[in-house]
């Protein structure tokens, strides 16, 4: 065979065997040396891709489709610079244990540092960030076949399980790059006959849940039986089934449960917004744990870390699948790395079933707090970011997916959301390392993921640094509801104390952007609302649900207007607080 026989083999070799892996799903940017890849994707019945004009808007979407369906979506680049715009997405996908396999082109070796062009050096290119990255040979027959699709094989286990991430598989090519078709006789592909008859994976790789020991389990439930004012938090968590099972595990031994927005908990009608609860100083007082069992990573609050602080409970147990360490604040006493469904189960029924602490007062508390928060929904008020958060969390279906952008909007979302939904909506952010740029791409690949229509909560700043990801929605198989919330600058900074400095904080902070979301969202042929009340803006969304068009809803407001709003609400519901 000759060099592009070859290359047209080897290309579509491997593109087969990810398809086999369950990787099916590709996110490929037009490029010449990525040429062999691209065609292997488009022949291959079985693919199924989606182009981007821009390699980190589609990082990010495949980010939001890793998250949706637990399955990695590949990436395909060319050579250069190309590679190095996954890198935003691969970070938050490393951080947050999300799978994704990258699938770069690059020049041989006989380019790499001699002045060739739109060439760099592409191996191990996202460094510590992969589960593993590997340098492929330039196809060729002195290479076995074999050892190509056990390397694939191996890229699809290491990017999922409990300890899953990004994968690099970074594939030189010699020119020329247009397929000719292979001799299927050729000696070469002797030893995968039995492969290429039939259409099963050439390996695979079964990695079993992390069963806790029995002494460990042992020890955790005698510590549960005895604390007096224990209480469970669940962080952030990438399975539902683990987040329903600490649900569970709270019921069943009437314990206290802090749900986290990112757990997937928050919005699920059982579970109480301890959140407005541990922003009050007398409560987080009168609470005074003992024990805090902590499922999961991170929250978004920092009420949970200054409740801790002030406790300094005799036992911090965290309990997370992932090896990476986690202690934020270095006051965690036991840590297990086991299976978060396993567990919680194995821990079922080992107290007696006591009353939560202060349960009426809690219960009234939440009902005086939620008529407070109501009070924002009034139909003829300005609609605000709080009340366009809860809002939402009133008026989204169980037909739809709900993501939520960092900064503002998921602070809102976590503190004012209203638990009324008993399944729990398919919630997500890209709280990892908590950044704003990517944000419409990952909401896009989420709900292209679940197959089901989209709403996602966004700021005018975040807005804007992902705004070319509008042209996604235009060919998304799902319709999707963007809100954003324009505060016409960073609504959070107001918020921080660099607020008092005057003389650089407009400036050098909050960095307002005069643009028109209208015409940004008329350039990409969407639709577009600016509703001025409650009822417009529950008007307008109702109707979007139920619409198959994308549309850009746009909630103006001034920033220092929603800063003592927040201010306001929050000291009405402190007050409740300490009236009880």
């Amino acid at each position: 065979m000759n060099n592009r026989q070859i290359t047209t083999l080897w290309s579509s070799i491997l593109v087969e065997e990810l398809i086999r892996q369950g990787a099916d799903f590709f996110c490929i940017s037009p490029g010449s040396r990525s040429t062999p890849l691209t065609i292997a994707v488009a022949r291959n019945p079985k693919a199924r891709w989606k182009m981007f004009a821009d390699e980190r808007s589609a990082g990010f979407f495949a980010l939001g489709y890793g998250r949706a369906t637990a399955r990695p979506a590949v990436l395909i680049c060319t050579s250069g610079t190309a590679v190095a715009n996954y890198f935003p997405a691969v970070i938050e996908a490393s951080m947050d244990f999300q799978p994704m396999i990258v699938l770069s082109a690059d020049r041989p070796f006989e380019l790499l540092e001699c002045g060739a062009n739109q060439t760099i050096r592409q191996e191990n290119i996202f460094s510590s960030y992969t589960r593993w990255n590997m340098q492929l040979p330039a196809p060729s027959k002195d290479t076995p076949l074999k050892a190509l699709l056990s390397t694939v094989s191996w890229a699809v286990a290491k990017t999922l399980g409990a300890s899953g991430g990004p994968v690099h598989l970074n594939q030189p090519f010699r020119e020329p790059f247009e397929p000719e078709t292979p001799d299927l006789n050729d000696p070469w592909l002797t030893p995968l006959q039995h492969w290429l008859e039939d259409d099963k994976p050439f390996s695979s790789s079964i990695v079993p849940e992390k069963v806790p020991d029995s002494t460990t389990i042992a020890m955790l439930r005698q510590l549960l039986a005895a604390a007096e004012r224990p209480i469970i938090i669940a962080g952030s968590m990438t399975s539902r089934a683990d987040a329903l099972a600490v649900s569970e595990l709270s019921s069943d031994l009437n314990i206290p449960l802090y749900a986290d927005f990112s757990s997937g908990l928050r919005m699920v009608a059982s579970v109480h917004p301890w959140q407005l609860l541990l922003q009050t100083p007398e409560f987080r007082k009168s609470l005074q744990c003992d024990l805090v069992l902590h499922f999961g990573g991170n929250f978004i609050a920092k009420h949970p870390s200054t409740a801790l602080k002030e406790w300094q409970p005799e036992h911090h147990i965290v309990i997370k699948p992932q090896p990476s360490r986690f202690s934020p604040d270095h006051n965690v006493t036991c840590r297990l790395e086991a299976s978060i469904a396993l567990t919680a189960e194995m821990l079922k029924g080992c107290r007696a079933t006591l009353p939560q602490l202060g349960i009426n007062a809690v219960d009234n508390f939440i009902r005086k707090a939620s008529e407070e928060i109501q009070t924002e929904l009034l139909p003829d008020k300005p609609v605000t970011d709080i009340s366009a958060a809860r809002l939402v969390s009133e008026l989204i279906t169980g037909q739809q997916v709900l993501f939520v952008s960092n900064s503002m909007p998921v602070r809102d979302m976590d503190n004012y959301a209203n638990s009324s939904h008993a399944g729990g909506i398919p919630t997500a952010i890209n709280r990892g390392v908590s950044g704003i740029d990517g944000i419409i791409s990952t909401a896009a690949g989420f709900a292209n993921g679940h197959q089901k229509p989209g709403t996602l909560m966004i700021g005018d700043i975040a807005f804007l640094h992902d705004l070319n990801a509008l042209s996604l929605l235009g060919s998304l198989p799902v319709p999707m509801q963007i809100i954003v919330l324009n505060n016409n600058g960073g609504a959070i900074f107001s918020f921080l104390p660099i607020s008092e400095y005057n003389d650089v904080f407009e400036t050098h902070f909050a960095t307002p952007q005069n643009y028109s979301v209208r015409s940004a969202t008329e350039t990409f042929a969407l639709d577009y609302a600016c509703p001025q009340t409650n009822r417009e803006f529950s008007e307008v969304y109702r109707a979007a649900c139920s619409s198959n068009r994308s549309i850009v809803i746009e909630v103006k407001g001034n920033r220092q207007e929603n800063l003592l709003q927040h201010r306001a609400l929050r000291e009405r519901i402190s007050a409740i607080a300490i009236s009880l």
